[in-house]
């Protein structure tokens, strides 16, 4: 069976940094390729409405991490429940007051500890991307649906095809948002000539009515080419 290929976007910041967003957004729309939008606890409200947007399309937005990485604190791979919880709740908080719904979690670095997917569960949170893959949690945290593959960035060395035992059911393209967006088609023509089929995370969901892709008369595209 074919892999799948799930595209995530980091870094998502006002100004420059969505602007480069939106670029990368108009080449994988023209592609068909959904990408997964990964955004911080504390959001600025530019990117709050940008992650909206994409998500009234259809696409994913995960919650990446609990606290800005400036904070000092605990990894994440390491985290118990209770802390976890802890920080899950008072990142939540700030995306709520921002409107803000997410559909999962991302931790930075991609290792999330088995108390982080407790706490994931417990709050109603049922996706975590990791650097094992995508996965659907269940009760406690259970893994219950996956597509096992490991990040890969843009740079080459990132990619150790070496040490995999069997092929990946998952290629996870993890790129920045100020990645070119000739380079990110690039990237994403490339998996797509290797015979990986796209997958967008929000598919591991329940379902939701995605509005029509370049809907007329809809503000919310954010497209630098309608």
């Amino acid at each position: 069976m074919s892999p799948r290929l799930l595209v995530s976007v980091t870094g998502l910041g006002p100004g420059a940094p969505l602007a480069a967003a939106v670029a990368l957004a108009d080449a994988l729309d023209a592609r068909r390729v959904p990408v997964t939008w990964l955004a911080g606890p504390r959001p600025h409200p530019e990117v709050a409405a940008w992650a909206t947007a994409r998500r009234r399309l259809g696409e994913a937005v995960l919650l990446h991490g609990t606290r800005p990485e400036a904070e000092p604190g605990r990894p994440y791979r390491r985290l118990p429940a209770h802390e976890a919880g802890l920080r899950l709740t008072a990142a939540l908080r700030s995306r709520d007051a921002l409107g803000l719904a997410v559909d999962g979690f991302a931790a930075p670095g991609w290792a999330a500890s088995p108390g982080t997917r407790t706490a994931l569960a417990a709050a109603g949170i049922g996706l975590l991307l990791d650097d094992g893959g995508v996965h659907r949690l269940g009760l406690g945290g259970a893994l219950v649906t996956s597509w096992e593959g490991p990040a890969v960035g843009p740079e080459p060395c990132r990619t150790r095809p070496a040490r995999r035992r069997a092929e990946p059911d998952l290629v996870h393209l993890a790129l920045p948002a100020g990645l070119p967006a000739a380079t990110a088609g690039e990237l994403v023509d490339r998996a797509l000539a290797a015979g990986a089929t796209p997958l967008g995370a929000a598919e591991l969901l329940p379902r939701r009515a995605p509005r029509p892709r370049g809907a007329a008369g809809d503000p919310e595209q954010w497209s630098i080419t309608a």
